[in-house]
């Protein structure tokens, strides 16, 4: 079988149970959030689209063995703590005794960590390992864009989930072509629309300077911004890339951006060179700036020598350093939680930790979701969320559900908030939207 065995798309009739606290599938009543979907059509069968399918590899009685892929060495090793926060949330969930599937069994976690440096030239080899030596029975919160591009056929043809990823690629839309692969995160296309839409109120002749990372993950926002501002009067009048993997500096492109007469800047970078970029920022210019979430932790921004004050982003998730959403019962369960498994008060504050305990999440609800704990199950379950609340700290007002192909992105929801000391203040409330995200991706 190849990827693109999956172009047909059609939804094959297959059964698939889900409890009620959990994701369920689409019902003619939304207004009902505890309902099962005996009879919701599946979107993967195995049966018809996978050879030598091998749905149970890595259960082992009341054990489920799963692998992750991250930067442990390199200039993004920063991220190596989004690992740390997904094996906490399955030493948390182990200690309380396991995760109850939708098969009403208990199962406890094994997690394999690999590290590729942030190199996609390392990771099939590393992901080939854990599927076929440590035979783990799926991938979970793998790091980085083209490291999951990279990857992307192999999965596919091998019918292995690859789940939480951690990117935001437009490129995880396609999930007719791709359906073993689920984003945990926002597609970068809908929060760079964001951005757009809050400056279409706040700033609506506002000129644009760009710096991106030279991959997929920094073009999806070139992208987007510029199908975004097409029909309005913002314009972006300037851009430079930067290579991840150079072992350079953003200084002299973003003093180069400082020139454009740009009153807004957008850093759509990723790991340490996001904040180091703000400490370059010349002190004559002083723009509207605009930052990834992918660095909007306060791990990250304390690299930024102090220039992070002001800053604008488009969240999605709670912050558990901010003051206010530090009292949310969501953070507050985290905080419980998160030191049970191991993290101390600076990975649980730092912002980054907690998003690997998100993936966790993310996999224990595709779990419970499940009556057929296998491969096609817990990817099903996850295909068919429904608007049934939240996981790991994702805000309670973002609109959690998906529907298949039509609607594969768990997280399709924004607000735009301003950087205050270590906490954020709100400058554009929640927006959702859902279903949308695939038609803010550029060209």
């Amino acid at each position: 079988m190849t990827s693109r065995t999956w172009k047909r798309a059609i939804p094959l009739v297959v059964a698939l149970a889900v409890v009620a606290s959990a994701c369920g599938g689409r019902e003619s009543d939304s207004s009902s959030s505890s309902t099962t979907a005996a009879a919701t059509k599946a979107f993967i069968n195995p049966a018809d689209d996978c050879t030598d399918y091998q749905g149970t590899a890595g259960i082992t009685g009341d054990t489920i063995k799963v692998g992750t892929i991250r930067p442990a060495s390199g200039p993004y090793a920063v991220y190596d703590q989004v690992t740390t926060g997904l094996g906490a949330y399955f030493t948390a969930q182990n200690a309380a005794g396991g995760i109850t599937a939708g098969d009403g069994k208990k199962y406890k976690v094994e997690l394999v960590k690999e590290d590729d440096g942030y190199d996609p030239g390392r990771t099939p080899a590393v992901a080939k390992k854990l599927v076929e030596q440590d035979k783990v029975f799926a991938l979970v919160g793998v790091i980085g864009t083209k490291n999951n591009e990279a990857i992307r056929d192999y999965m596919n043809e091998a019918c292995v989930p690859n789940l939480a990823l951690a990117t935001g690629s437009p490129e995880w839309g396609k999930a007719n072509e791709f359906p073993w692969y689920i984003s945990a995160l926002p597609s970068y296309a809908t929060e760079a629309h964001a951005w757009v839409e809050y400056l279409k109120t706040a700033k609506p002749e506002a000129k644009i300077a760009l710096l991106y990372q030279d991959d997929d993950f920094g073009l999806a926002y070139k992208n987007a911004i510029t199908k975004a501002v097409k029909g309005t009067k913002i314009t972006l009048v300037a851009d430079q890339n930067f290579n991840p993997l150079s072992g350079g500096t953003t200084e002299a492109a973003t003093t180069q951006l400082s020139q454009s007469g740009a009153d807004v800047f957008i850093v759509g970078l990723g790991g340490t060179p996001c904040p180091k970029t703000l400490s370059f920022v010349p002190e004559t210019w002083k723009p509207t700036t605009i930052i990834s979430v992918t660095c909007g932790s306060k791990t990250a921004l304390a690299l930024a020598g102090g220039k992070d004050q002001g800053v604008l982003m488009a969240q999605a998730t709670l912050d558990p350093a901010d003051a206010t959403d530090a009292k949310t019962p969501q953070v507050q369960d985290f905080l419980k939680q998160g030191a049970t498994g191991g993290l101390d008060q600076a990975q649980m504050e730092g912002g980054i930790a907690s998003v690997g305990w998100g993936f966790g999440a993310l996999f224990a609800k595709g779990l419970s979701a499940t009556k057929t704990v296998d491969r096609a199950g817990i990817q099903n379950a996850l295909f068919q969320v429904q608007k049934d609340g939240t996981f790991g700290l994702v805000r309670p007002d973002v609109d959690v559900k998906t529907d298949n192909a039509t609607d594969p992105w768990l997280i399709e929801g924004f607000r735009i908030v301003e950087r205050s000391g270590t906490n954020w203040t709100e400058k554009a409330p929640m927006q959702n939207w859902n279903g949308k995200s695939n038609s803010f991706a550029g060209n």
